[in-house]
């Protein structure tokens, strides 16, 4: 009997050494279906690495008099647990021109409401807003990760109980701007960490 107990322990631990490995999680993001059009606001990918993804929140153009001075808006993860903002040193955003003394101030705020990425970025220094000729610019460029296999959704909203807002230099809303209806879907593909 003692002899059939180690030999039943020693092929258990064979068994679970053999069925470890290691796994890998890759992220994967899905844009509306939201066609571009001038004035939309919308999330789109940039670029993706392991379990970890870059979106910019893009708007459309040209919009050369916009008079684009300030912008809030938040993103709403409709799963926190599963996927969740990875904080930068410095945010990047392309739609916002200091000119003439001005500076602009980024403020993005993930740890609020871990649900709801808070994006509050404006110009400071008095002076007017700016336009552009291009085809998009970026309100702002965001890393997110997720944990392990599954799905969520990434959608546009209003922060503070106020609906998302792009406001000229003299903090009125600027007509024509629409954000994006529709979410965006962020995935986690997990592969790796079978046995044989």
């Amino acid at each position: 009997m003692k002899i059939v107990g180690i030999l039943t322990a020693t092929v258990l631990t064979l068994v679970a050494a053999g069925c470890g490995g290691n796994s890998s999680t890759s992220a994967q993001f899905v844009a509306s279906a939201t066609p571009a059009s001038p004035g939309l606001v919308k999330l789109v990918p940039r670029s993706h690495s392991g379990s970890r993804v870059a979106i910019d929140v893009l708007l459309y153009g040209p919009e050369p008099g916009i008079d684009l001075f300030t912008y809030r808006f938040g993103i709403k993860i409709g799963d926190p647990s599963f996927a969740s903002l990875v904080p930068q040193m410095q945010y990047t955003q392309t739609a916002l021109v200091a000119e003439g003394g001005q500076t602009i101030v980024i403020d993005v705020n993930g740890d609020a409401d871990p649900s709801v990425v808070q994006v509050d970025i404006e110009k400071q220094g008095g002076g007017a807003g700016n336009g552009f000729a291009s085809s998009s610019v970026a309100l702002i460029e965001l890393v997110f990760e997720v944990q392990g296999s599954g799905q969520t959704t990434l959608s546009l909203v209003g922060i503070g109980g106020n609906a998302p807002v792009l406001l000229d230099h003299a903090l009125a809303p600027i007509g024509g701007i629409t954000f994006d209806p529709e979410s965006a879907k962020l995935r986690g593909v997990t592969t790796g960490g079978g046995g044989y």
